[in-house]
């Protein structure tokens, strides 16, 4: 099991047919085969692949002490509860050519394990060197030695905006979210919308991510598709009506007010975690993208863990004119508490009649059981659980949901409705919602509201053309 779910992460393992075949406590035994795939032209072991079956070798021996613990990245992750792992070093000794399989033993000192898991257990880092020998039969290879760091994932988390550097493997996480949905519409771009600058904004990390995702999940695509589409039309309503406030709650790597043609006098403010704030303004300058005249943007670091929106968005956001709130591709990573929360902070802000908030959604029970479904369903919930970032939420009455929360419900529209011929299940248990402010004139319906019956033309940066500054470099184009 545990080679299967390498090999499914690190194809090259699968590809040179590196397996494992013991593992104990604080120990593994693992097998690099001698064959074509793992050689070189003398038809012994290249060196690099030594350390390939190391660096996993060692991992898995660190691992089997945290027991009931899955490692992102490796196993299929359910819950906050997992492990984040990084290799820090590798040092190798090479006492003579392996001409045979390579039998790797990685071991962790037994008098170390007790201290290892009492530190994982309470939340603190471990760095843990681990030793190694590499044999052909009774006959010494190579030995050497992994330096691993290990930590409970949520613990690597900070809370609130104001706590110094932050640490590297989770701002990785978040930027890699930002990146893979980014090489997503990169890789949509020009099906249900047109967005020229997602390719270089997602850079080349986000472009193999999203492709390697994609293929495991070959609805991702469309389904990101189907809802960037679904917002563009209510955004662009919104500020043919007059809208000129757009909050982005969780704006990652998101373009629209560079493609979208936004009216003069049109704000944007950009809620997210500050070190994704600070990686977006990097990329927006070193891109030369340029903010279309007369629009504002307007970065506003949130953890919306510990943090509220009323708190960052007072005195911000004149809550007298109308103001169009989104929540996209989050609320299915919120437990329903948080989730609740959130909306209701959204409320409170809803106070124009012509106030509206969209976000998505998905159906409750394919996220508690997924088993019950059909295989596309299921694949698709192992394959976020295997990202290392599952569905913990969802509903399957959307407008009781906004009803609890003070709100009302405008329309809700499944994915599928763009995807009229498919006869895939998934399609429909993604919901895209509109909601208005729980006013006194009930029946009001905001100006920017419509029913979107189905495709219509939403007007784009028109597909190859971006927007740069021009005054400093040559323009670059995606």
């Amino acid at each position: 099991m545990f080679t299967a779910f390498l090999r499914e992460q690190v194809p090259v393992l699968e590809y040179v047919d590196w397996k494992i075949t013991a593992v104990r406590p604080g120990e593994v035994e693992t097998v690099l085969p001698l064959n074509p795939n793992s050689t070189n032209q003398h038809f012994t072991h290249q060196a690099a692949l030594i350390v390939l079956s190391a660096d996993y070798s060692g991992g898995a021996a660190l691992a089997s002490l945290f027991l009931g613990w899955p490692v992102i990245g490796v196993h299929p992750v359910d819950s906050q509860k997992s492990v984040s792992m990084w290799l820090l070093k590798a040092e190798m000794k090479y006492v003579r050519p392996s001409t045979g399989d390579l039998t790797v033993k990685a071991s962790v000192d037994s008098d170390r394990h007790e201290r290892i898991q009492k530190r994982f257990l309470q939340g603190k880092p471990v760095i843990e060197t681990i030793t190694m020998q590499f044999m052909n039969g009774d006959e010494l290879i190579a030995e050497g030695t992994c330096t691993y760091f290990a930590r409970q994932s949520t613990a690597l988390q900070t809370n609130g905006i104001n706590n110094g550097k932050i640490n590297s493997l989770y701002a990785l996480k978040l930027t890699s979210s930002a990146e893979m949905i980014a090489g997503v519409r990169a890789q949509e771009n020009g099906t249900l919308f047109s967005d020229p600058y997602a390719e270089t904004m997602a850079g080349q990390h986000g472009v193999a991510v999203a492709s390697r995702f994609c293929q495991r999940t070959p609805q991702l695509g469309p389904m990101v598709a189907a809802r960037t589409r679904h917002l563009d039309e209510l955004m662009h309503r919104f500020m043919q009506s007059g809208g000129r406030h757009i909050v982005n709650i969780g704006v990652g790597w998101d373009m629209r007010l560079f493609r979208l043609n936004p009216p003069e006098g049109t704000t944007f403010y950009e809620l997210d975690f500050p070190s994704t704030l600070d990686e977006r303004t990097v990329r927006l300058e070193k891109n030369n993208f340029k903010i279309p005249k007369g629009i504002a943007r307007v970065p506003l670091p949130i953890d919306l863990r510990c943090m509220t929106l009323p708190d960052v968005l007072d005195g911000v956001v004149p809550k007298d004119e109308p103001i169009l709130f989104v929540w996209e591709g989050m609320s299915m990573y919120f437990e329903e508490p948080d989730t609740l929360r959130i909306l209701g902070e959204i409320k409170s802000m809803l106070t124009h009649s012509d106030s509206m908030l969209w976000f998505d959604l998905v159906d409750r029970e394919p996220v508690v059981n997924p088993a019950a479904f059909p295989e596309s369903i299921q694949n698709f919930m192992h394959g976020m659980q295997i990202l290392g970032e599952p569905f913990v939420f969802g509903s399957d009455a959307p407008q009781e949901l906004l009803e609890k929360a003070g709100l009302r419900c405008l329309d809700v529209v499944t994915s599928d409705v763009y995807f009229p011929e498919t006869t895939d299940p998934l399609f429909s248990i993604y919901q895209f919602c509109t909601a208005a402010g729980a006013a006194t004139e009930t029946h009001h319906v905001p100006k920017a509201f419509r029913r979107p019956d189905l495709p219509h033309k939403v007007p784009t940066v028109p597909r190859g053309q971006v927007v740069v500054d021009n005054s400093q470099s040559s323009a670059s184009t995606s």
